[in-house]
């Protein structure tokens, strides 16, 4: 690697460091689309690298597990706080907590299908406490990229389009299970009638 190469490099990983990934993470906490991320950084980062950062920001704050519920992942000494704002809008607040046991939580696994009427009912019907998982096998379909991968894109647009798009859901190609909030039932919300069905739902009935 010649000494400007070198350079480059270096100057790039201070900034993605430094500058970068931290106001990433911030901003995303706080709800900014993608773009609007893009748009507030002081150096120039594409779609791609948010999406990496968010996406390893998620894992870290279990907004997705790797693993199914209940086999350890999601449990890790943390609680989330359900969140409505004036507008009805859901989120969740991961709060970090010291205890001397793991938590335990009883899940109830439960898929959705199209007669149980929309993915909004589908949801008040069975969501008790929170957190809420589910499993999507979008890295599969996103290393594939065929027919039902641009669909999936065709139905979306804005950030919801970007979080598809731009997150490495192909770094598993494997199911990985996300937290229900509203960006994502917001999409799955207009995958409705798709060719594509999320897989199975964890709802959380317990947390001791």
């Amino acid at each position: 690697m010649s000494e400007n190469k070198y350079f480059e490099k270096a100057l790039s990983d201070m900034k993605d460091s430094f500058a970068g990934t931290d106001g990433i993470k911030h901003l995303a906490d706080l709800g900014y689309s993608m773009r609007d991320i893009q748009k507030s950084l002081d150096f120039p980062f594409s779609l791609e690298k948010i999406g990496r950062v968010i996406w390893n920001h998620h894992i870290a704050n279990e907004t997705i597990l790797l693993k199914t519920p209940g086999s350890g992942a999601g449990e890790s000494g943390s609680r989330f706080i359900k969140k409505v704002d004036a507008f009805g809008k859901q989120s969740f607040i991961r709060i970090s907590e010291q205890k001397t046991m793991p938590s335990e939580r009883t899940w109830k696994k439960l898929v959705f299908r199209r007669d149980d009427g929309s993915i909004r009912e589908f949801l008040n019907s069975y969501s008790v406490c929170g957190p809420d998982y589910v499993s999507l096998d979008l890295g599969l379909l996103k290393t594939r990229k065929d027919a039902l991968w641009d669909e999936l894109l065709s139905l979306l647009d804005g950030d919801e389009r970007d979080y598809i798009e731009f997150l490495p859901w192909d770094n598993s190609l494997s199911s990985v299970y996300h937290l229900v909030d509203d960006r994502i039932v917001g999409i799955l919300e207009h995958l409705e009638g798709s060719g594509y069905m999320p897989g199975v739902f964890y709802f959380a009935l317990m947390d001791v």
